[in-house]
């Protein structure tokens, strides 16, 4: 079933934690075009892209999970290390104090 949204997201979790951020990506970006309302798939897509060093695409991903539900302090979390690791401090700080309100 090459389009079952719950198998593209586990396998790209996977991926990620093999080092595969590529194939990760790609599997999440495909879990997106299937259901673009679930927050976790940016979420996921994010910390691949991050882990890859791809920090403005990640900043992209964490801020539409943050779009589709602003209530998860880890997406302000994750995406305050991405812009600490551009040295945007001020829009790191701004989301570490985010996630610290809401947890």
């Amino acid at each position: 079933m090459p389009n079952h949204f719950k198998a593209l997201f586990n396998r790209g979790f996977a991926f990620d934690k093999i080092g595969e951020f590529d194939k990760a990506i790609a599997d999440y970006s495909t879990a997106i075009s299937i259901d673009p309302t679930n927050a976790f798939t940016f979420y996921n897509k994010g910390i691949s892209l991050d882990r890859k060093g791809d920090f403005d695409e990640a900043i992209k991903s964490f801020s539409k999970a943050i779009e589709l539900e602003g209530t998860k302090a880890d997406f302000y979390h994750n995406r305050g290390f991405a812009y600490r690791k551009k040295r945007e401090y001020q829009n790191a700080i701004r989301d570490y104090t985010k996630a610290i309100q809401l947890d």
